[in-house]
């Protein structure tokens, strides 16, 4: 691991960067753990073989706290792969110029806040607050359209690993009266806040952070109408008692943020549901269940 400590550019934005080199073979389930540890995004740069992913972030403390996390023992992360940067950013030199809006589904846009959207229709901006990244992560994009189809008006929602907030909104927009907005990460917390703000939604959408999302989701005690949980397949193993509990009996669940091959390892965790459908995008899925 090397760290760099450049001083400030005049009129450039500071960001701190976390890189971690790997394989091909690592490639997808190294993106999965550094969603699960916090990230609102994960950018991918190629290299041969393999690449590097990055997770940016605005504010220093967050940052090594990710990279503390990121290292812990039981990741199996090697450190000589990662590499937590200072960088400086003209606004000439900004990916967010080189940002797009991106179809989700045929009536849905997802996209930056500072760029119009091109066509009518749904359309959520979103503000990575810092961060690299607009919720379009393929697991974002079928939590998404299975949130669209499953949530009826007055419906109460818990989206747990909220990021950027963007099911909190989708969840609103389809009718959702109440929405519980939950992650581990300030900085995902702030950005959903933001987002969900700018969306006109902060009526119907509580933001919570919470160190593992246990106590905020029993809060609801067997209420919640639909769960969405897009985090990493070892957390939705160990929220299985509690995520149980907080869905009503003719409730639903929405499971996701783990590749394909976990599918498995997930169901066994959940013995009193069934599996409705899956949805594959690529190598990850998104599991929808209801009570047996």
């Amino acid at each position: 691991m090397s760290y760099d400590g450049s001083t400030d550019g005049a009129g450039a934005q500071t960001v701190w960067e976390i890189a971690v080199s790997v394989g091909e073979d690592q490639l997808e389930l190294t993106s999965d753990l550094l969603w699960s540890l916090g990230a609102t995004a994960v950018e991918e740069r190629p290299t041969s073989p393999g690449a590097v992913l990055v997770v940016t972030m605005s504010d220093r403390a967050a940052a090594e706290h990710f990279l503390r996390s990121l290292l812990a023992p039981t990741t199996g992360v090697d450190p000589s792969t990662v590499n937590l940067e200072r960088r400086e950013f003209m606004a000439s030199q900004s990916w967010r110029d080189h940002a797009r809006w991106h179809r989700i589904a045929p009536d849905l846009l997802v996209g930056p806040s500072w760029l119009e959207a091109p066509v009518p229709g749904d359309a959520i901006a979103i503000e990575p607050a810092g961060s690299f990244g607009l919720g379009d992560h393929p697991t974002s994009g079928i939590s998404l359209a299975e949130t669209r189809a499953l949530v009826r008006p007055g419906d109460r929602v818990i989206d747990l690993g909220a990021g950027s907030g963007v099911l909190s909104i989708a969840a609103v927009l389809r009718g959702a009266v109440e929405v519980c907005a939950i992650d581990i990460s300030p900085e995902a917390v702030a950005a959903a806040r933001l987002n969900i703000e700018t969306a006109g939604c902060a009526d119907r959408v509580t933001t919570i952070l919470d160190g593992t999302g246990a106590a905020a989701v029993a809060a609801f005690d067997g209420s919640a109408d639909l769960l969405v949980a897009n985090i990493l397949a070892p957390e939705l193993v160990a929220l299985a008692g509690p995520i149980d509990d907080a869905v009503a009996p003719s409730g639903r669940l929405v499971l996701s943020g783990f590749p394909e091959a976990r599918i498995p390892f997930v169901s066994a965790a959940f013995p009193d549901w069934v599996e409705s459908r899956r949805r594959i995008r690529g190598n990850w899925c998104a599991l929808v269940l209801r009570r047996r």
